[in-house]
């Protein structure tokens, strides 16, 4: 898949549009549109994105933590088939743009044969622009457009909204659901104070992108991937209040296994929330819960088999 930044000429094509924050499966219903339009037109499947969160520009106080960084939804994109990933930088002039000279930019850039979008996506200065306008402007100017309707699953709609709600809450099998795939934290493991080896679990302290959403606070059940290889791990994330650190940390115990991770940049899996975090009298009852962490751990991937 080639990933451009501010495009100059990206078409013909199939495009779609979206902010795409978490590719749920609402984003996937348009994707897989997307991918069968292109197919049938022999074209490339393009999607059109912008960098950073528009509310990061318009509104920094109430803009949501990321459900995936920039490069984690790029992978996400590259399963379901997307040729080519176009982002555009969002500033204060892109949030000024009427909706009529975004559509002729778009036309100019990515000369497309269709253009997909949500039920809900909006564009161009105060979200004047929706799937009608492009509809419209699309009779007009030799392409077609297909609005996807909002796709719901257990009676309520999917969107980033409410998997980030579901995460908040430790809910990581339900927001996987809505997901399609589990949910990741990804980064390069950084020298930590090696307390977790002092207690015979060694942990790989985990740099997070901090505009990324954690998940409640507490123990999960993960895969840890590093290059090609998978392991189950246990997962801490939190404060630390029996040994107080004074920062949020992402701690990795890689169950049975001895890896040298310093470094090295690896991918964390949630697929269970096992306990949450919780202080202890002490560092000896620390060391006993946790063996009793891994021990559910263990008992979680058997069940898998």
């Amino acid at each position: 898949m080639r990933i451009w930044r501010n495009p100059r000429s990206a078409g013909p094509c199939v495009l779609v549009l979206g902010m795409f924050d978490g590719v749920h499966r609402g984003h996937g219903r348009l994707l897989a549109r997307g991918k069968a339009l292109a197919e049938a037109a022999n074209l490339p499947l393009t999607v059109c994105t912008f960098e950073p969160h528009p509310l990061r520009v318009l509104r920094p106080q109430a803009a949501p933590p990321l459900l995936t960084t920039l490069t984690e939804r790029a992978g996400v994109m590259a399963d379901f088939g997307v040729d080519q990933l176009c982002v555009l930088d969002f500033t204060r002039a892109r949030a000024d743009q009427e909706a009529e000279d975004f559509m002729a930019e778009m036309l100019r850039i990515y000369r497309p044969r269709w253009v997909i979008c949500g039920f809900n996506y909006t564009f161009g200065r105060g979200g004047a622009g929706n799937g009608d306008a492009l509809g419209d402007y699309g009779r007009t100017h030799g392409f077609d457009v297909c609005v996807m309707p909002e796709v719901s699953i257990g009676g309520s709609a999917v969107s980033s909204t409410r998997i980030r709600g579901l995460l908040a809450s430790g809910n990581v099998t339900e927001a996987n659901r809505l997901l399609g795939y589990a949910y990741v934290l990804s980064g390069r493991v950084v020298s930590g104070k090696h307390v977790g080896r002092t207690m015979g679990f060694p942990t790989a302290n985990v740099s997070v992108n901090p505009n990324k959403l954690l998940p409640a606070y507490g123990v999960y059940a993960c895969w840890l991937r590093v290059e090609d290889a998978v392991y189950p791990a246990v997962v801490n994330v939190g404060r630390h209040p029996t040994l107080p650190e004074g920062q949020v940390t992402v701690e990795a115990y890689a169950l049975d296994e001895c890896l040298q991770l310093y470094g090295k940049k690896v991918r964390l899996m949630f697929l269970r929330f096992l306990r949450p975090e919780r202080r202890f009298d002490g560092v000896e009852d620390l060391r006993r819960q946790i063996a009793r962490d891994a021990e559910d751990c263990r008992d979680f991937f058997r069940a898998m088999v």
